[in-house]
């Protein structure tokens, strides 16, 4: 026995001398690649017959023209009536006619598909839709809005077909069901495919929704029964996932779309938030009330009471509701269901889950700890990060792999809660935070900002949760400060900042793009008034510079070119100098390290050197301790100030980032690379012992970016031989110093460490938080300047704020004027011998 599937109206008008042909099934969405589309004809059961002269064209509603035309001549429908066309036979049952390409051979919409009695040659790609000679055709999407020139196809009034209609694009196909007849689409319905098949025809009857406060549809569910009880964050779909429900709710949140503080249009989130009234609340703490609704065709206000017929379905970890099919607004301006308290840490991310959607609110004056948030970030997608204090490296507060470092590890995760600005969209062009008048230049958001108080509803991405806020009150702590401080009685500064690959072209003006750093001429300038804003404020005597491309000292250097444009803004007398080394380049890396000073202040002395692996200490297997390909040399002066000799070692160690191919590298929490920066650190302790520049002197300083944390084993190696850490000293402004944010973790890896001797003349130590603070939106690239992606960021300014993304050292040291001290000994001498003879 022949299949049939289109119903009596079809068989009763199909000939048996000349079939029928009709475009009977089309699936053009997969799971991820499209492997295995396909069009399905048929001829109404007659079977075999004969395909000669028609065409199958495939439409593309991005221009409404053609992108495929596939000739049919020679071939024939089964025995069946059916007849298939694929892009990959070896992903789809009963084809018959295998085309290329394998994948993503049809468009997922708003596109066509068309049957034409008429040669191939007349559908070149980009014809325009026309019905002459047409057969039957198919116009389709998945979630798309209609297109009225791919509608011009079909027969008056017939509609464009979803294949997400029941919100199983990936998973289902548009199958015609119904009258049978060309041109007509209403009959079409969506199910499980069936290439060279009958379609699935005997689907229930869509649900009808009711009227508002009925209960009794089997379609019927409160959202606590559409979450379902969560007992794992990680296992938390819907129990209904792929299924039509009616639900009764208050509207708690309108993210549909709307206009910001400022008045420009947002693309927000498409859709609101429902949330069950407390009468209809399961008591059970495990099960969230509330609902989002990807919805923004049906406009609602914040209070409506709605009922709506839709899919649930589950989004980048969200259990949501979309394809409304239906919606009634059953009252308006009812009272919200009142916010849940909720406070941080969480004692597991299960609790995040189970309030999914809910309303909530917090009054624990929490603090802005992270700004980079999940990966997208501040700038990116608007959202920042809030804890229950700030989070510091494991290894900044605790030896590598102790109990202390595992549990700090541990505790963050459970300490977040990502704050976002209602915008979907990326790059927004207006960021409400931290008040209404916008993010800006002169209007920063800091780590270490307050969060007193918030309310809003909690939703998820990809197992991050996120609070959208109704309110929020951000208050500015840790505010920008115009210098570092420096105690009043410090006659010597000296600083070490990174400035995070200062690259100026070819010195003139010219060759940018260069290989990091400014991508142009414009932003380059912008980077130099930052850093000379920056070191200006600090007003040191000796500055270590970490990150200058290695390019020499010549007057087109970058080195000199930062000495002449900090020169241009100093007082006479107090202008810069270079320790040149007299070497073209300090090593092989395209960065290397820097040292300027006052000469009118102090006076360089003895031999400038280098540490690399040419002159490095040895281990014992006589390999040398310094690497020179991994870290960048280190470079080493004596300075005479006030009678006193006083040693400086600039270092910038391997960083963490690409791996050295150690044993075990970084499964102690302490990065790639660790074992280069602990033998550099051997090395370096072991060559300044050897008075390299010839001077001898106690007094020595080692400053720079070591890419080690504060109790990493690096750092270990300077404690043994008696280097002491002048952050975590009496000096220091701070009792937990950072100098740097990753991951929503403070630290420091910038360093000031000082021998015995040197360490009575410190008399402060700042790490001054100008950068590591900040949001990257805040330095030097934008998109007027270069910046070579697409973004929404014009908030630099040519001040010290995101100079770089390390934060600098500043130490203040106290020395004593020799001559002025002998002069009162050699004074009171007499005096005393009188006192005595008496």
């Amino acid at each position: 026995m022949k299949k049939t599937i289109l119903g009596m109206s079809l068989m009763a008008s199909v000939s048996s001398a000349h079939a029928a042909l009709l475009i009977n099934e089309v699936d053009a969405d997969q799971t991820s690649t499209d492997n295995a589309e396909f069009v399905e004809l048929y001829d109404g059961g007659e079977g075999n017959t004969v395909l000669d002269g028609h065409t199958l064209v495939l439409f593309n509603g991005s221009n409404d023209s053609s992108y495929k035309a596939i000739d049919l001549t020679g071939y024939r429908t089964n025995s069946d009536g059916f007849f298939v066309l694929c892009g990959n036979a070896a992903n789809t049952e009963n084809c018959d006619l295998d085309v290329s390409p394998d994948t993503n051979l049809i468009q997922n919409g708003a596109d066509a598909v068309a049957l034409y009695q008429s040669g191939a040659a007349n559908y070149p790609n980009g014809s325009a839709v026309n019905s002459e000679n047409l057969v039957d055709a198919l116009v389709y999407d998945t979630s798309d809005a209609d297109d009225a020139v791919l509608l011009s196809l079909l027969n008056p009034g017939q509609a464009q077909v979803n294949e997400n209609e029941n919100g199983n694009k990936d998973t289902e196909s548009n199958q015609r069901c119904g009258d049978g007849i060309a041109g007509n689409t209403d009959g079409y319905r969506q199910a499980a495919p069936t290439p060279g098949a009958a379609n699935r025809c005997g689907v229930a009857p869509q649900p009808v929704i009711g009227q508002c406060g009925e209960s009794s549809q089997s379609q019927f569910a409160l959202i606590s029964e559409v979450q379902g009880e969560i007992t794992d964050s990680l296992n938390d779909d819907s129990p209904l996932s792929g299924l039509q429900v009616i639900v009764e709710a208050i509207v708690t949140l309108d993210k549909q779309g709307g206009q910001l503080a400022n008045g420009d249009d947002s693309f927000q989130y498409s859709g609101f938030w429902l949330q069950e009234e407390s009468a209809d609340s399961d008591n059970n703490a495990r099960t969230s009330e509330a609902v989002f609704v990807f919805d923004f065709r049906n406009a609602v206000n914040v209070g409506d009471k709605v009922r709506l017929l839709a899919s649930v379905d589950e989004f980048n970890d969200t259990t949501q509701l979309e394809n409304v099919s239906d919606l009634i607004i059953c009252s308006s301006d009812n009272a919200l269901p009142a916010p849940v308290a909720v406070s941080l840490p969480v004692t597991d991310l299960a609790d995040w889950e189970a309030l999914e959607g809910m309303r909530v609110t917090n009054n624990q004056n929490l603090v802005v700890s992270d700004l980079f948030g999940t990966g997208f970030g501040f700038g990116n997608n608007g959202e920042f990060v809030v804890s229950s204090r700030l989070h510091f490296q494991p290894t900044e507060i605790a030896l590598p792999g102790s109990p202390e470092a595992a549990t700090a590890a541990a505790e963050r995760p459970l300490d977040v809660l990502l704050i976002d600005d209602g915008v979907a969209a990326r790059y927004p062009s207006f960021i409400p935070f931290p008040d209404d008048s916008g993010f800006a230049a002169d209007n920063p958001m800091r780590i270490g900002y307050e969060v007193p108080e918030f309310t809003g509803v909690i939703a998820e991405f990809r197992d991050n949760y996120r609070l959208i806020p109704e309110s929020v009150t951000i208050v500015a702590a840790n505010e920008r400060t115009l210098a570092p401080v420096v105690d009043d009685e410090a006659n010597l500064v000296v600083v070490g900042m990174n400035v995070l690959n200062y690259f100026n072209g070819d010195g003139q003006g010219g060759g940018f793009p260069t290989a990091r750093g400014a991508r142009t001429a414009e932003a380059f300038a912008l980077q130099s008034q930052k850093i000379v804003a920056a070191l200006q404020a600090m007003n040191a005597d000796v500055i270590a510079l970490m990150e200058l491309e290695n390019d020499g000292f010549g007057e087109n250097s970058a080195i000199q070119t930062l000495v002449n444009e900090l020169n241009a803004v100093q007082a006479e007398g107090d202008e810069y100098s270079i320790i040149n080394p007299g070497v073209e380049q300090i090593g092989s890396d395209a960065i290397a390290v820097g040292l300027i000073y006052r000469a009118e202040k102090l006076t360089a002395v003895g031999e400038t050197v280098i540490l690399d692996s040419a002159n490095s200490p040895l281990d014992s297997d006589g390999n040398p301790l310094f690497i020179d390909d991994k870290n960048r040399p280190s470079l080493i002066q004596t300075f005479e100030f006030m009678e006193e000799n006083l040693t400086i070692s600039v270092n910038h160690l391997k960083s963490k980032g690409s791996a050295c191919g150690e044993e075990n590298e970084g499964a102690d929490g302490q990065g790639n690379c660790n074992q280069t920066r602990r033998k550099a650190a051997q090395a370096l302790v072991s060559f300044l012992a050897t008075q390299p520049t010839g001077i001898d002197t106690d007094q020595v300083m080692i400053l720079g970016d070591l890419n080690a944390y504060s109790q990493e084993d690096p750092m270990q190696e300077f404690y043994n031989q008696q280097f002491t850490n002048l952050k975590y000293t009496d000096r220091a402004q701070e009792e937990q110093p950072y100098s740097f944010s990753f991951s929503g973790f403070l630290g420091s890896l910038d360093h000031a460490l000082a021998s015995d001797s040197l360490l009575e003349n410190v008399v402060s130590v700042d790490a001054w938080h100008i950068n590591s603070v900040e949001d990257s939106l805040m330095d030097y690239q934008t998109e007027e300047n270069g910046q070579n992606f697409r973004s929404v960021d014009n908030y630099a300014a040519p001040d010290a704020y995101r100079s770089s993304d390390h934060d600098p050292i500043v130490v203040g040291l106290k020395y004593e004027e020799v001559g002025g001290s002998l002069f009162w000994l050699l004074l009171l001498i007499p005096v005393a011998g009188f006192v005595r003879r008496r």
